[in-house]
């Protein structure tokens, strides 16, 4: 429990209240007087005179009215409750901790109290214990419940006295570690500042405190300790509104509690009438309402140009003072607004700023912090990309071949933890792998779990070595001794979120026209601009959410907030008490505060509304956006607020029609305005040609050209395309245009090579069944030595990872033996179907086509391809590197669930229309370009299968001889690779099979229109049914 103050009895402090129902009447009787006085001394004494405000903002407006008076500031410091504080620090040492240093120590807290047994079924059961659950929760995200102690705390409480237990053992310990460090939380120094300031000798010759309310309870030890710490001490309250009544009597109750009654400030008599009252009050007339309108954009964008055009007419009222433009907080709008203020020449001060990035911002601290946290394969490509210079790691081996060789490794080993891939990379010597390991071995990672002085050793190792000193010396800055009382070991996550949490270096920056605080257009948020006097006011980013402010997220289950809030409205009513003013005179006891739960935070949201509202003397606009910035699909309802003044201007509902009509006149008023500046710009030529481009592409009388994967003329090199890539022209043929032409690929990101890989192990250990060199025939061997070779392959596939891991101190996961078991069945599958084939005694594996064979498919159409055909059978062998034989049967393997071909019948026409088919499904097209190949290559007569776990049977199922009724398909491929004509086909994102992702930004067309041209660029490779094959 927080210390009480020593009782003294009435202050020293001459302390004077007073509560003013509107800025202008305090304006006028309060501070205007109490400036003019101190002025005249202030710069006389020699301790302070302070004004304590809650913001900067505030504090400009006062000094704005006050030059205009021309009433002297000299000797009088405006501060903010930060300032105040370290002055009051002055006469006591405080051991204030960052944010940052509070999270990280509750989250070790948390973290201490989730130690599991070693036996697995208590583990288990352990992991599904409310307390090991907020333990978890809190570890993850501990700013909510750092905030409920921070407010439990102001309120004078500690966390016994709400019902939270399973929290209980977790701020426990953060309590024991904020001891063990040195530090204290800011409502313990408060206190404490107070408890001095009682025994202690003043401070300051005056002070005032202003722009003070309810909504400031956690301030309220600090402020009573500055009044107490001057001789002289004016402390002016606003008058309780209605949307927060409750609260804001409290706050007043207490001051007057401790500092006697506070009088009234009301505007002094008309001069001439003695009246206080105008002549036309006096005659009935009603108050003149202030004007109120609204202003919907179909963006943000829209909504600021809105905003600003606005402010510039208010500007041209004569009756405008000051402009205000309110936010509900930081935000791409207010940006905007600034940049359109700027641009139409409106001097003004953006109290909101804008942010600008140093050095922790940059990409690569980023992508180091994430390789840190997770060290694979994608985050380490990711920070190596953000390098401007790649040679610090790897100087001896390009950024593509470094990237090729390592994917390659995790296909082979297919555990993606880069110390098992470097130590795979290291058993080859004098190749590309030694180099990769070698890179590997030059990045320097932070431990697991570790001391905080060890992690921070590690940190300054590895900064060092990348070359980044600056990094480390900002922090070093901001750590201190601290570090060294925290005798416990955790875990690299939190240690690495509080490193990306400290290493912060925006800083705010302005427009230099936005840069005027005594401007007569200011951009606040919505606490900035209370407690000030506004002729026009214009609520900008009025949608749902905007204000009130949703409710944060909470740190434990719905019941357990429901009963916590509970327990709040008690404690506030145990901390209230009726004041010695009698009944109807409410203050809080000596060393409480009210807690501000969601409820109260609301009511306070919607009195400083409505108090900006009231301050306001001649008009108010609201704006809001049609649609959400971050989905423009998703329409975007206005806020309540927003909806309510609609409703009470035009005695109207406000329908998604009337807003779809204030959209139309705002934008009609936007053109009619128009902004200069905007409107003499010069359309560019890339924004003609992007015109162009996207109309040529949506033409559908056309065939494909230039502007979707094309030529206009011969195009400058013809590349060899694999097989693969034939099988890709149909349904993608722009990725490989852009792959091969363009030598662009998206990067490969996927954590999942499960498939492939598992299909690259069936066929290793497939091609172990042939015992030959490569490129010779062998016997084919029976089906029990095929699934041995089978098996011993495997077998030292799961040997050589499992020495990996135990070289690297971790066990072989649970995930990569059941992977690995899947692989072996499927091969054993395979060759179980393999050792079934009679008459056909010779085999070849893994036969490599060559890059420098071209396939001639008709006199006027060439192939040029490459791959590696995974089975050949022959009745009679070959000589050695040939495949000139009389019968040559291709096998394809798949590990998928993919049928057995069959052989189709010619119609009318000579043609196959169930081999057309397949082979523009992809089923067949690999087989027919194999087919191809090994005919150029001396075989006569052929045979093709496929082979997989749904294939019963195998034996021969298409002849190579059907391929050729089919030819023109073949051609047209041919005629695709040497005219680099290439088209658009299929969708950018099947829903039916998995598609690579577009390197470069590609918008999608209508696939209607994509058939239509498909068929006037390659009319061959149009399918003859009406369904689409993706």
């Amino acid at each position: 429990m927080p210390k009480k103050p020593v009782e003294t009895g009435r202050p020293s402090a001459k302390v004077s209240l007073h509560i003013g129902a509107s800025f202008r009447a305090a304006w006028e009787t309060i501070l205007l007087p109490w400036f003019q006085a101190a002025g005249q001394i202030s710069w006389q004494q020699r301790q302070p005179t302070v004004v304590a405000m809650p913001f900067r903002s505030q504090a400009y407006a006062i000094k704005r009215l006050l030059l205009d008076r021309g009433v002297s500031l000299l000797g009088i410091r405006f501060v903010s409750p930060a300032e105040l504080r370290e002055l009051l620090a002055a006469r006591s040492e405080m051991h204030l901790a960052l944010r940052e240093h509070l999270r990280l120590l509750l989250s070790i807290a948390a973290e201490e109290c989730m130690k599991l047994p070693v036996d697995p079924p208590l583990r288990e059961k352990r992991m599904l214990e409310a307390d090991f659950l907020a333990a978890k929760s809190v570890a993850r995200a501990p700013d909510h419940l750092l905030r409920t102690i921070d407010q439990l705390g102001a309120a004078g409480w500690d966390f016994s006295a709400v019902e939270l237990p399973a929290l209980r053992e977790i701020t426990t310990r953060f309590h024991r570690r904020l001891a063990d460090c040195g530090f204290e939380l800011i409502h313990a120094a408060d206190r404490r500042a107070l408890d001095q300031a009682v025994a202690s000798p003043p401070l300051f010759t005056n002070i005032l405190v202003t722009g003070f309310n309810g909504a400031h309870w956690p301030l309220w030890p600090l402020l009573q300790a500055a009044v107490l710490s001057a001789k002289n001490a004016t402390v002016l309250l606003d008058d309780p509104s209605d949307a927060a009544r409750d609260i804001d009597e409290t706050w007043v109750g207490t001051w007057e509690e401790g500092f006697g009654e506070a009088k009234q400030v009301s505007l002094p008599p008309n001069q001439i009438t003695d009246s206080l009252f105008s002549e036309e009050e006096m005659r009935g007339a009603s108050p003149v309402a202030i004007g109120r309108s609204f202003l919907v954009g179909a963006d943000t964008r829209e909504q600021a140009e809105a905003v600003a055009q606005q402010c510039l007419h208010f500007l041209a009222d004569p009756t405008c003072d000051r402009v205000g433009i309110v936010f509900s907080g930081p935000g791409a709008l207010p940006r905007l607004v600034a940049s359109a203020l700027a641009r139409l020449d409106i001097s003004h001060y953006d109290g909101l700023a804008h942010f600008l990035p140093g050095i922790f911002e940059a990409a690569d601290w980023r992508a180091w912090l994430r390789l840190q946290e997770s060290p694979r394969i994608n985050s380490l490509l990711h920070f190596v990309n953000t390098l401007s210079d790649h040679a610090e790691i790897f100087p001896d081996v390009s950024l593509n071949a470094f990237e090729r060789t390592l994917r390659s490794a995790y296909a082979e080993v297919l555990i993606d933890d880069l110390d098992i891939l470097r130590r795979f990379c290291e058993q080859e010597s004098g190749g590309t792998k030694e180099k990769v390991a070698a890179a590997l071995n030059s990045i320097s990672f932070l431990p697991a779990r570790a001391r905080f002085p060890e992690f921070l050793r590690a940190t300054k190792a590895a900064l060092n070595r990348l070359g980044w000193r600056s990094h480390w010396m900002e922090i070093s800055r901001r750590t201190g001794d601290w570090v060294h009382k925290l005798d416990i070991e955790f875990s690299r996550a939190l240690y690495l979120r509080w490193l990306g949490e400290i290493a912060f270096t925006f800083t705010a920056a302005r427009e230099t026209i936005g840069d005027h605080p005594y401007a007569r257009v200011q951009l606040l948020s919505v606490p900035q601009a209370h407690s000030q006097q506004w002729s026009h006011l214009i609520f900008a980013g009025w949608n749902e959410g905007s204000w009130p402010p949703r409710e944060t997220g909470e740190f434990a289950r719905q019941d357990e907030i429901d009963a916590f809030n509970r327990s709040i409205q008690k404690l506030n009513r145990r901390a209230s008490r009726q004041g010695r003013q009698g009944e109807g005179h409410t203050a809080i006891r000596e060393g409480h505060t009210l807690y501000l739960g969601p409820a109260q935070q609301r009511q306070i949201a919607l009195r400083q509304f409505e108090t900006l509202v009231e301050s306001t003397t001649q008009r108010i606009t609201f704006t809001a956006s049609l649609v959400q910035e971050d989905a423009p699909e998703r329409l975007w309802n206005p806020s309540e607020l927003f909806t309510r003044h609609y409703q009470e201007v035009n005695n109207s509902p406000l329908t998604q029609k009337a807003m779809n009509q204030l959209q139309a006149l705002t934008r009609s008023s936007l053109d009619k305005a128009g902004d200069p500046k905007r409107r003499s710009a010069i359309v560019s030529q890339e924004i003609e040609s992007t015109r162009i481009a996207y109309d040529a592409r949506r033409d559908p009388n056309v065939p494909s050209r230039e502007y979707d994967f094309a030529f206009r003329s011969k195009p400058p090199v013809v590349p060899t395309l694999s097989v693969s890539d034939f099988d890709q022209l149909i349904p993608a043929p722009g990725l490989v245009w852009l792959k091969k032409y363009l030598g662009v690929k998206a990067a490969d990101e996927s954590d999942n090579v499960w498939n492939s890989s598992t299909g690259k192990w069936v066929h290793d250990w497939l091609a172990a069944v042939a015992a030959g060199t490569v490129k010779t025939f062998t016997r084919l061997p029976d089906s029990t030595e095929m699934e041995r070779r089978v098996c011993t392959a495997a077998e030292t596939k799961r040997s050589d990872v499992t020495d990996l891991c135990r070289a690297a101190g971790k066990p072989v996961p649970d995930w990569w033996s059941g992977g690995w078991r899947n692989a072996l069945f499927l091969a054993r599958i395979l060759a179980e179907k393999l050792g079934a084939v009679m008459d056909w005694s010779w085999m070849a594996t893994e036969w490599t086509i060559n890059e420098d064979l071209a396939v001639k498919v008709t006199e006027n159409a060439t192939l040029s391809l490459r791959g590696r055909i995974d089975l050949l059978l022959a009745r009679k062998a070959p000589s050695a590197g040939s495949l000139a034989a009389e019968n040559l049967w291709i096998i394809d393997y798949k590990t998928g669930a993919k049928k057995a071909l069959a052989a189709a019948k010619k119609d009318a026409n000579g043609r196959r229309p169930a081999l057309k088919k397949k082979l523009l499904d992809g089923s067949a097209l690999q087989l027919g370009l194999y087919t191809l190949a090994v005919r150029a290559l001396g075989a006569q007569r052929t045979e093709v299968s496929l082979l997989s776990p749904l294939v019963r049977r195998l034996e021969p199922q298409i002849s190579g001889d059907e391929f050729s009724s089919e030819e023109d398909i073949f051609a047209e491929l041919a005629r695709m690779q040497q005219t680099g004509t290439f088209g658009m086909h299929g969708p950018l994102r099947s829903a039916y099979r998995f598609t690579d992702d577009y390197p470069l930004a590609t918008l999608a067309v209508d696939s209607d229109i994509l058939e239509q041209r498909w068929e006037l660029t390659h009319p061959a490779l149009v399918r003859d049914e009406e369904e689409i094959f993706w």
